[in-house]
């Protein structure tokens, strides 16, 4: 990763940390994003689950799906209790 230094009078720079508090972020990603369409960068989209390799797996069930999902698994969930003992 490189480092990066810009000049800039103080008009610009306080605009540029009033453009980024009121995105919510810091004025270095709020400086890439605005680059990064100009340079034909596209940016990546973040999740909420940044970092979860099993999203790919996770959904919404649908409707009347959810009775035959547990009538599928309900031998799964039974306690042997000969096992436990």
């Amino acid at each position: 990763m490189t480092t990066m230094t810009i000049h800039a009078d103080d008009a610009f720079a306080e605009a540029l940390r009033v453009h980024a508090r009121k995105s919510g972020k810091s004025i270095n990603q709020t400086v890439k994003d605005l680059l990064a369409p100009i340079l034909g960068l596209v940016k990546k989209k973040r999740t909420g689950n940044a970092g979860n390799p099993f999203m790919q797996f996770c959904g919404v069930l649908p409707k009347g799906s959810a009775a035959d999902l547990n009538k599928a698994v309900a031998d799964q969930r039974r306690i042997d209790s000969e096992m436990w003992k």
